[in-house]
């Protein structure tokens, strides 16, 4: 149905959230036209609705979707900030918009515009996430953004196909992206900003930051490093730097973090416990108002190097309470007793002992050393009074994390928290595999055992339809569901085959367990209620193969002369038969007989009990030969396909499966 709709309605900037993508909201009274236009029928309405907007003076045209039919004002739609910059708005201009349906787009070609889009370690899944979220159009010429992790990045819609705009939403789009040309990147970036890597035991050095600058390096571990402590060693030569470091966040800060040196000191020595992640990023940020310059470098500690800091530790004070020393009652050194009037006398005039309760450390009287030092009052940080404004700001300061929902005085504190409960910490989603962030607790009881946040359980909703069942399946349920078939699949039961070792049909209900067609010579109406009769039936039928044979050219029966070109007279034919003969009297004489027997089967028999071993043998015998039969009655006796259908469909041998 063709609907003709076009409206003016003034423009004003909507809210923050709307600049993620092309969605606007119009007055409740867009809506009803749009309804009159098809006769109140919403069934008629196309979904998604998709619009032209016009600047009413300029040939400036974009398109977009529509968020919701909820402006306050019935003559004004609230656009994103980006539109409204595109059509080159005055505050309160009257924009023309018209109702426009667009083609399904097929594909379209990007032009990444940032040099940080490098960042982006899957395009596929990053662009269909925000997208589908976002945007329902896309238009040749337009600027998108597309939001990964913490940050967004901008990209140039250079072509499309079928025409210059489309529609994005339920479509298959295939995108292609332009390489980023360099003049972009020193243009548009900072090469200084980007990360290069560095191997373990690197130096770098001549590194200038200024005041809230952030470098960052990428440091690659291989699977021994991995396992062992790595000292991140830094020398400040001028200025004040942080050093933060993070094995999952590519730009870590005092916010983000685990791992930080945030004293003032001029070496630093950073350890960083084993991590099973790789690599990891390092981040140096500029703390002074001048100019800080760095160098640093990294290191492994061996299990070696860890017991001679403990040795050394240990040995600190080797005189202490050995015999003929005693301790200063000034310094507290242990000294021998027989130096102890002069040393205490030297001692009480020069030195002087840090009054702090706890620390107890010697200085020279009126020395700077002395003068500078410095307890917090709030902690037990020990260091200069120059290095006191920048402990209180890092350790004792209010600080609000961006959730809003947790307050701390402690950047290691607010590092935690956004590495672990923060709504905002970032992760890779299990099921759309982009980086976005992990939103608060799921209240349903069924995510919370999950461990499920907000965005995975919302992702995880999203339905995908069963091969099996064609059932619409929740994606954060199909491995459960997916086990449910697979123990459908090992519970299955196929009737057991004939007791003739030669033939691949279901046994029929009869005393010898055989399938109906190889009990059909044996079958008599006279009465035997002990099977002797039956029993000698057998016995002709099985020394007349012995000695005369089948006559059939394709026979494959072990037991018979024709298959093995090799008759027997009849005292030998006789002595072959008695064990068999005497295995299938005992075995009739039990409630649930199981007999094996041998016998001549017709041409597409043995063909067939041929290939199920070949396909038994092929499998390793994973799968029952019962189950293979059935796999080449139902693909026409094709051996792969057959092999194809076993996976899909028959239970494995000696598997257990849970439910």
């Amino acid at each position: 149905m063709n609907i003709n709709w076009t409206k003016a309605y003034f423009a004003e900037k909507g809210p923050e959230a709307l600049n993620a993508g092309d969605k606007i909201i119009l007055p409740s009274s867009a809506l009803e036209d749009l309804l009159s236009a098809v006769h109140n029928n919403s069934e008629n309405l196309p979904s998604p609705l998709t619009f032209e907007l016009r600047h009413p003076h300029k040939r400036l045209i974009v398109y977009s979707g529509v968020k919701e039919f909820s402006s306050t004002s019935t003559d004004t739609m609230q656009l994103p900030s980006w539109m409204f910059e595109s059509l080159q708005l005055d505050p309160n201009q009257r924009v023309v918009i018209k109702f426009c349906p667009l083609p399904k787009g097929t594909w379209a070609q990007l032009r990444p515009l940032s040099p940080d889009s490098t960042d982006i370690s899957d395009y596929r899944a990053a662009l269909e996430s925000h997208l589908r979220a976002h945007y329902n159009t896309m238009a040749k010429g337009q600027v998108l953004t597309c939001r990964y992790g913490s940050q967004s990045y901008p990209f140039l819609i250079t072509d499309l196909k079928p025409e210059h705009a489309v529609c994005i939403t339920d479509t298959d789009l295939e995108v292609d992206l332009e390489p980023l040309l360099e003049a972009k990147t020193i243009e548009n970036g900072n090469n200084d900003h980007h990360k290069r890597s560095v191997a373990m035991e690197e130096v770098v050095s001549g590194i200038s930051i200024e005041k809230n600058q952030y470098r960052y390096w990428e440091l690659k571990l291989d699977s021994a490093q991995q396992q062992q402590s790595v000292i991140i060693q830094l020398t400040v030569s001028s200025g004040d730097a942080d050093l933060v470091v993070s094995s999952t966040d590519r730009r870590p800060t005092l916010e983000n973090h685990a791992w930080a040196s945030l004293t003032s000191e001029t070496h630093r020595q950073l350890m960083l416990s084993p991590t099973s992640s790789t690599p990891l990023y390092i981040g140096i940020g500029g703390y002074s108002e001048d100019t800080t310059n760095v160098s640093w470098t990294t290191s492994i500690l061996g299990v070696g190097q860890q017991e001679d800091t403990n040795m050394i530790e240990e040995e600190a004070e080797p005189q202490a309470h050995e015999p003929g020393y005693t301790q200063c009652q000034n310094c507290k050194a242990w000294i021998p007793e027989r130096t102890k009037i002069l040393h205490e006398g030297f001692c009480m005039r020069n030195n002087t002992i840090c009054p702090h309760e706890g620390c107890g450390r010697v200085f020279k009287k009126g020395s700077q050393e002395f003068e500078h030092h410095w307890h917090c009052d709030q902690c037990n940080m020990v260091a200069t009074n120059h290095d006191q404004p920048k402990h209180t700001a890092y350790f004792h300061s209010a600080k609000t994390c961006v959730c809003n929902g947790y307050t701390t005085d402690s950047y290691e504190d607010l590092a935690k928290h956004r590495r672990t409960t923060c709504p905002e910490r970032l992760i890779t989603c299990r099921y759309c595999h982009n980086l976005v962030p992990q939103g608060v607790l799921s209240p349903d009881s069924r995510d919370r055992l999950l461990n499920l946040h907000s965005h995975e359980s919302y992702c995880g909703s999203r339905t995908i339809t069963c091969q099996k069942c064609n059932r619409q399946i929740p994606i954060k349920d199909i491995q459960v569901h997916a086990k449910v078939h697979e123990v459908q699949k090992q519970n299955q039961r196929l009737p057991p085959l004939c007791s003739n070792q030669n033939c691949i049909r279901p046994r029929a209900n009869n005393r010898l367990r055989l399938c109906q067609y190889c009990f059909g010579p044996f079958w008599v109406t006279t009465d035997d209620p002990k099977n002797v009769k039956l029993i000698q039936r057998v016995a002709r039928k099985l020394h007349s193969q012995l000695t005369v044979g089948c006559g059939h050219a394709y026979c494959r029966n072990k037991y018979c002369a024709t298959s093995t070109q090799k008759p027997q007279d009849a005292t030998t034919a006789a002595t072959t038969l008695l064990p068999m003969i005497q295995s299938l009297q005992h075995q009739m004489s039990l409630t649930n007989p199981n007999p094996e027997l041998y016998l001549c089967v017709d041409e597409s028999i043995t063909r067939k009990r041929f290939l199920a071993e070949m396909l038994e043998e092929g499998t390793t015998k994973t799968y029952s030969i019962a189950w293979c039969a059935k796999a080449l009655d139902s693909e026409d006796e094709d051996l792969e396909r057959a092999r194809s259908w076993l996976d899909k469909n028959a239970p494995k041998q000696n598997v257990t499966v849970n439910p």
